[in-house]
């Protein structure tokens, strides 16, 4: 699925269904792989989170980067 929020693995987590067992309950290896699934998730929504902040930290930079430059050139920087 690819969550991008946790809203997304909320709604992943609601829809989650695990294989029933034999004799009552459900099926270990289906709470593995569910387990895994849901590990996946909050890798994705993770990695979207570091992802975008590495974006506004880029951004930051580049906006005190032009900032300094401007006031280099009006004769105000040391």
């Amino acid at each position: 699925m690819a969550s991008k929020s946790f809203e997304d693995i909320a709604e992943f987590i609601k829809e989650m269904r695990f294989r029933k067992s034999l004799f009552g309950g459900v099926d270990e290896q289906s709470v593995w792989k569910k387990i895994e699934d849901l590990n996946n998730e909050y890798k994705s929504v993770f990695d979207a989170q570091e992802t975008r902040y590495r974006t506004l930290l880029e951004e930051r930079d580049l906006e005190i980067k032009t900032l300094k430059e401007k006031l280099n050139m009006e004769g105000g920087g040391r």
